[in-house]
This record gives structure tokens, C-alpha cells and sequence, in this order.
């Protein structure tokens, strides 16, 4: 099928309306009869809307714009305003600006000097902005990020307060990397490159409806031409073993060719351990779970952008990912007889998970400025491939009094396949008229995933395909997206926005095995709207809505069922549904000192992995199910202190309640609780010089409920000194993480009315030492295109 044909028509009509021209304004600026180059060009017009320009080498601006206004012209060079003069554009017109006798340096006019506040609230996100705060100066960027409202940093997690997921973006394009990747390339980057930190949390119709998750908004400083960067870092991590990262990121602005690269390779061990009690009438089932994971990751990533003319920039980006993770086991599980304690039973399984996963990712997009009133078009094309071999081996020993029916050996072994294989068309269009900003678009993506799974029988020593558990599963998806936005300015109080998206998914899911196809097919709207009332300069209100979809990822509607052990199985559902959340959130802002967020989010439809347990059989399998409607309500209090110049904390304080309610009889059928979690990060300047810094950051949350479980209390202390060399180029921290190993939250619910409690310690307490090197002629802004399949990228990983 020829899917071009379906975007052709949209881009037509797309272009034709936004050629709504203006009128051309041509100038020539001149001191001492010299023509100026880079001056920057400041026009205003009579409802306070701003453009601006900035001159050639020969001293001429060319910018288009509304016919028949009265404008205000000022020109600065070197923040000093050379002249100022007013006119009427009634068509097409050439002036000629000379700047006065004696240039008048600016001392609070306008947008070069006026000093931004470090928080600011706008219609549908907040801004921190880096550049005008001193302790975010002289880190890397996640030191800046966890300044930020809203942000937390938990142990290499980012998150936006009250939201389960998070998409990173520089300069407004999402960074589609792995985790592991995604936090050195973060590290990688200096907050002194960055201008602000956008956080969105009930992101705008114009980005993807997927996920109950908010963006964190990366828009790094502009760069001069002509500059080069390389930023060199290794780490070591030492926990229960031993990992080491080590990376390089390069980048180059020469001749209209803008280059960003990066290389990242992580090696070592951790010892995760995971412990779960399940009460059974009559029996106790205690597993304990020693783990040794392996990580080996290599990934690069390259961006090539090129500036063919002032209106035409084109590009292309590749990023890689090559791993070879590996997982080893050893799993005891007792077993209590309540009735006769002489029957109490050991079974010893030791399982090995070994896997080879392959990414592609290729992005090529163009960028069209259409005219400098700030029309702009985008178009996108992504495609990635991801590919994942798995090889799972368990043999399971059963040692002491034999419960009835437990074996005393079995063994088995899982061997998969899967590819992933996604492309995507996208087209943007940003159309500002007199009266309101306009932004719309379309999306075409195309998904399929292919998966072959075997399973063996290794009990008897030899290798036994066992056809009942061995599955071909093929699955595709199509969706097309239209979305459309308005911005409007109504007064110097009151800001409004409105958008609404509309996607249409097509899915077929064809086990070959079963010989069963499953189809679904469904349109929904996403509508979201904004409103931003300043009382005054110090206090800001605002509200927003919007409506957001989580689609299952990719290896949930396998219905292949995976075999861990003679007692554990997990497996697909090709039914599986999209989850719902319809989220409404209102805030206030009072200066730089407090944001307070009152929120309420209502899911409907939700799924999760759901722990079904056979009191007679004792296996338990894992499978995804659509049965979870919940509402939750909340508050969120972030403050920022600053105590001394050298001293300075920003506290989170959440607080909210939540409403579960369960359409299966295997669990609860309502739980209702509250939840209470601080957070705090103090910053200490140790120096004059404001070389060495210590901070230290406090975690803790309260008892309370996920969902249908109940879940225990628990804290965390991390601390972290860092210390600057050769003017700031030479970066060197030692971070301790979890030092008081306390981050061991339980939980506890019912499965078929079997009491169940899981706990789970990723082997968080460590200590990392981390030396980055960055050099070159100038100050570097990273280039990242905006992946517009970022959605379908996120699904090929469960969670």
C-alpha cells in the first residue's frame, strides 16, 4: 500500500493556508555611514505583539508583516540602542535607519536586559529559568533539573510530581534513548548552555495523547556560528558490584552545518534482590529472589542539521542501542504446612535470562520558515527497528518433605524472538495571525511486531518442544492523527488556549499457532483547554484540562504464556484495551518563593499486570487485564528558600488520596487511602570562588495505596560534593545514593483472596564518582530532532 498518498492532500492544503501573506519591510541600518551587521531589530505594533530580526553582513533586514499598522522600530548592537523610529506600513516599504550621534546604552528597556524571574508561570507549563539562577550555574544539567518545581530525581528517575512517566525534550524534540543513555547525555550537557526548564504537566493538543505522563522541556542558549565542543566522562559505581560508564559527546556549528554526537558504553553488575509472601489456606509460601544482572550497553547517537537558506533547514538523526543484558537467579522458595510443620518443603530454582536487543532509530525532517511573522511548517519521517532475541533456562530442585503434588526436578527453557518495526509521517504547521496563534498538524504511523516463541521441556536432560506453550504471534497498528490548537491573548491579564486531537487506531493481532485473529478498531478525541489570569506581577492563576490515552505496550498482547519456573508464568492478552485518564489541574504561583497545585485525575479502563494465584495448583501466572477505574485527587506545595547566598533548599510536599475500584473478583474490590511524600535538596556553596559544592537531598513517603495495594513507609539520603577545576572545564563528584539502605517499600493485596506481599531493593545504595571534561571555543547547544514516533518507541519496553 502506497501510505504517501494519505499525507499528500494534508500538506497541500496545509501549505495553501498558510500563505496568508503580509507586507515586506526592507531596512538598511548604518553608523557613522557603515553598515552594522548582527544588529537585532525589536518591532512592535499597536496591540504590544513583538517580531524581531537581526541584519545581515551589509546592514539590510528583510521581514514581512501586517499591512496597514503603525509599528514601533528600535535597533540595538552590543546592548546599546542605536536608533528608534516609528511607521506606518501600508504595502511594501524600504527605510533606511542611521543611528544618532551617541549610542544610549540600555539600562532597563525591553527584552535585552529586562531579567527574567527565575519561575514563571505560563499557560500550559511552568518555566525555570536556569540562566538567571546562581546555585543551577556551573553544573550539569540534571543539577539544574533538580532545582526545577515540579521535577523530582529519584535515583536516575526523573519524574513530574503525580505523573507516572515523563518525556525529556531539548529544544521542543523528544531524546528517544534508554534510560541509561538518556541520564549521561543529560550529565553531559552544562547548565550554563541552558536558558530554561519547561515542565508540562497536561502536555497541549499538538504533542501525542499517549500516557498519563508530563514533558520536561529542555530549550538550551543560543549559540554563536562557528564553534566546537567535546565533552569527555567516565564513572564508577561501586554497590554490591561494580559498574563503569564512560561516554563522549561532540558537537560543531560551522558554515550553516550543525553537528551533535554522542557515545556512551556501560558495563557491570548490580545485585537486585526481590522477596514476595503468599498465604494460601493452609500453606506459606515464602520466595526469595538473589539476583546478579549484568548490563552491557553500547549506543550512539548522531545529528546532522544543515541551513540550505534563511527560510529552509534540513537534517537527519540516527541513534543506536546494542545490549546484551544478562539476568541470574537463584530463587528458594519454603513452604509452610500451618496444619503439620513436618511437611515443610524447599524448592531451589535457579534461572538464567539472557538477551541480545538491537535499536535503530532514523529520523529525516525539514523545516520551513515561511515568513517572519513566525509561520513555520515541519514535516517528519521516523522509522525504527528494534529487535530482541531472549534465551530463559530454569531448573527448579525440591529438597526436604514433599508437599502433594510438588515435584522433585523440572526444567525448561524459553527461546523468543521479536522485532519491532515502526515509521511514521508528521506534519506541524505554526500559523500566528493578527488575532490568535494557530498551530495544527497530522501523524500517519504504521506498526508491526513479529514474535516467535519456543518452549522446551528439559526435564528429562534432553530437549522436548512442547507444542501447547509454544506460540507465532504477528501484530500490527495503524493511526492517523489530526490535531488542531488556538492561543490567544485577550488582555495583560487573562491568557487563553484550546486544542483538541483527534486519532484513529486500527489494530490486528494473528496468533498463527492458535490460528486467531483478533481485530480493534477506534476514534477518539483528546480535547484540552488553559486559562492564565495575572493578578499582578507577583501572583499568577491558572487552570487546565485535558484528556490523555495509554496504549498497551507491544509485549502485552503476545499471548504466548512464558514459563519461570514450575510455579510462575506470565503471558500476553491481544484484547487488551487502551487505558483513559481525564486530568484537570488548577495552580498557584507567588513570586520565586511558591507554586501550589491543586489536581484531580480520573482513569477509566486501566490495566496492569495482575497476579492470579491457584490455591490448588500453587502456580502463579502474571497476564495484563482492563480492570481498574480510579480517581485520585491532590496537592501539591513546592517552595524555594533562599537562605543565604550560599545557602538554599527547594521542598516538594505531595499530598493526595486514591480511589481504586477492581471489575475482577481476583482482587479487592475498592481501596481508598492517602499518600503523603516530601521531598527536599539542600545546596551548600562550600567557597568564594564557587568551586566546590555539597548537597544533600531527603526522600521519604508515608504509608499508603497504589492502586489495590497497600504499600509501607520509607525514606532515602542521598549526598552528593562536587568540585570544580581549569575555570570550570574539569567536573568531579562523588555521590552517595540510599546511604542508610532504606528504600524498601512493601506491598501487600489479595489475588483470588490470597494474601500477598512483595518487596522488592534494586541495590540503590552505592557510591559513584563521576569525572566530565568539557573543551572547545565555544558554548555548546546540543541539536536533537523531535522524534515523532516516540510513542510506539516507548511501548517495544513493559514496565
Amino acid at each position: 500500500m502506497n501510505y504517501t498518498k494519505h499525507i499528500y492532500p494534508v500538506i497541500i492544503c496545509l501549505l495553501c493556508f498558510c500563505q496568508i501573506s503580509g507586507q515586506n519591510l526592507k531596512g538598511y541600518v548604518y553608523s557613522d555611514k557603515k553598515p552594522v551587521n548582527s544588529a537585532e531589530v525589536l518591532i512592535t505594533d499597536p496591540e504590544q505583539k513583538k517580531y524581531f530580526t537581526v541584519t545581515e553582513e551589509n546592514g539590510v533586514f528583510t521581514i514581512e508583516l501586517p499591512a496597514n499598522k503603525m509599528y514601533d522600530i528600535k535597533i540595538y548592537s552590543d546592548k546599546k540602542l542605536l536608533t528608534a523610529k516609528s511607521i506606518f506600513l501600508d504595502g511594501n516599504k524600504i527605510e533606511n535607519f542611521y543611528a544618532e550621534n551617541k549610542e544610549i546604552e540600555i539600562k532597563s528597556v525591553d527584552f535585552v536586559v529586562r531579567k527574567k524571574k527565575i519561575i514563571q508561570q505560563k499557560t500550559d507549563r511552568i518555566v525555570f529559568n536556569v540562566e538567571n539562577s546562581i546555585m543551577a550555574s556551573g553544573g550539569d544539567l540534571m543539577d539544574a533539573m533538580r532545582l526545577a518545581p515540579r521535577i523530582s530525581i529519584q535515583n536516575d528517575d526523573i519524574k513530574i510530581t503525580g505523573k507516572d512517566k515523563i518525556l525529556v525534550m531539548v529544544d521542543n524534540r523528544p531524546v528517544n534513548i534508554p534510560k541509561e543513555d538518556l541520564i549521561n547525555y543529560l550529565k553531559s550537557i552544562r547548565s550554563d548552555e541552558v536558558s530554561s526548564i519547561e515542565v508540562i504537566t497536561n502536555p497541549p493538543a499538538k504533542y501525542i495523547a499517549e500516557g498519563n505522563s508530563g514533558i520536561v522541556n529542555i530549550i538550551t542558549k543560543k549559540s554563536k556560528k562557528d564553534y566546537w565542543n567535546l565533552t569527555l566522562n567516565t564513572t564508577g559505581q561501586a554497590a554490591t558490584h561494580f559498574i563503569s560508564k564512560n561516554g563522549a559527546n561532540y558537537n560543531l556549528n560551522y558554515k550553516g552545518l550543525i553537528v551533535s554526537s554522542s557515545l556512551n558504553y556501560v558495563k557491570g553488575y548490580n545485585a537486585p534482590l526481590n522477596y514476595s509472601k503468599i498465604e494460601y489456606p493452609g500453606v506459606t509460601w515464602i520466595e526469595d529472589s538473589k539476583q546478579t544482572a549484568l548490563a552491557d550497553n553500547f549506543s550512539g547517537r548522531l545529528s546532522l542539521d544543515y541551513k540550505v537558506n534563511k527560510k529552509l533547514t534540513t537534517g537527519l538523526q540516527y541513534i543506536g542501542s546494542f545490549s546484551s543484558p544478562e539476568v541470574e537467579s537463584l530463587i528458594e522458595s519454603k513452604i509452610f504446612d500451618h496444619a503439620d510443620h513436618d511437611k515443610n518443603s524447599v524448592i531451589n530454582t535457579n534461572y538464567k535470562d539472557s538477551k541480545s536487543n538491537k535499536f535503530n532509530s532514523f529520523n529525516y525532517h525539514i523545516l520551513y520558515d515561511i515568513d517572519t511573522t513566525g509561520k513555520k511548517i515541519a514535516f517528519d519521517f521516523d522509522y525504527f527497528n528494534n529487535i530482541n532475541l531472549t534465551n530463559q533456562l530454569f531448573a527448579s530442585h525440591t529438597t526436604a518433605a514433599a508437599l502433594s503434588g510438588l515435584q522433585n526436578f523440572d526444567a525448561g527453557k524459553n527461546d523468543g524472538y521479536q522485532k519491532i518495526t515502526n515509521y511514521s509521517l508528521n506534519l506541524d504547521v505554526e500559523h500566528p495571525t493578527s488575532w490568535v496563534n494557530i498551530n495544527y498538524g497530522a501523524r500517519l504511523s504504521f506498526t508491526k511486531t513479529q514474535n516467535d516463541i519456543h518452549f522446551y521441556d528439559l526435564t528429562t536432560g534432553t530437549e522436548v518442544l512442547d507444542q501447547n506453550r509454544t506460540n507465532q504471534f504477528t501484530f500490527k497498528e495503524k493511526n492517523q492523527s489530526l490535531y488542531f490548537s488556538l492561543n490567544k491573548e485577550l488582555n495583560d491579564k487573562w491568557e487563553i488556549q484550546a486544542g483538541l486531537r483527534m486519532e484513529n487506531t486500527e489494530t490486528t493481532g494473528y496468533s498463527g499457532t492458535l490460528n486467531n485473529e483478533s481485530k480493534i478498531r477506534y476514534t477518539k478525541f483528546f480535547p484540552t483547554a488553559y486559562v492564565l489570569y495575572k493578578l499582578n506581577e507577583n501572583n499568577q492563576f491558572s487552570i487546565n484540562y485535558g484528556k490523555r490515552i495509554h496504549r498497551p505496550e507491544f509485549s502485552l498482547l503476545n499471548p504466548f504464556k512464558y514459563t519461570f519456573s514450575p510455579y510462575s508464568t506470565s503471558e500476553g492478552n491481544p484484547y487488551l484495551l487502551p487505558e483513559f485518564t481525564n486530568n484537570v489541574e488548577l495552580t498557584y504561583s507567588y513570586k520565586d518563593f511558591m507554586i501550589t497545585s491543586l489536581y484531580y485525575s480520573d482513569l477509566k479502563n486501566g490495566f496492569d499486570m495482575l497476579n492470579i494465584l491457584d490455591s490448588g495448583t500453587k502456580i502463579q501466572n502474571t497476564a495484563p487485564l482492563n480492570y481498574i477505574a480510579n480517581q485520585s485527587y491532590g496537592l501539591n506545595q513546592y517552595f524555594y528558600f533562599k537562605i543565604f547566598p550560599w545557602l538554599n533548599t527547594n521542598v516538594n510536599i505531595t499530598v493526595f488520596n486514591s480511589q481504586s475500584q477492581s471489575s475482577t473478583p481476583v482482587t479487592l474490590s475498592y481501596l481508598n487511602g492517602w499518600n503523603f511524600e516530601t521531598k527536599a535538596d539542600i545546596n551548600i556553596t562550600l567557597n568564594k570562588r564557587k568551586t566546590l559544592f555539597f548537597s544533600t537531598n531527603l526522600w521519604s513517603v508515608s504509608k499508603g495505596v497504589t492502586n489495590l495495594d497497600r504499600s509501607t513507609s520509607g525514606f532515602q539520603t542521598d549526598a552528593a560534593l562536587k568540585l570544580f577545576l581549569m575555570d570550570k572545564k574539569l567536573q568531579i563528584t562523588c555521590y552517595a545514593n540510599d546511604i542508610f539502605k532504606s528504600n524498601r517499600i512493601a506491598y501487600t493485596g489479595l489475588s483470588n483472596n490470597n494474601k500477598t506481599t512483595y518487596k522488592n531493593y534494586d541495590d540503590l545504595r552505592f557510591v559513584r564518582l563521576s569525572v566530565v571534561y568539557s573543551f572547545g571555543n565555544k558554548s555548546v547547544k546540543a541539536s536533537s530532532r523531535e522524534i515523532k514516533n516516540s510513542e510506539e518507541k516507548d511501548r517495544t519496553t513493559s514496565k
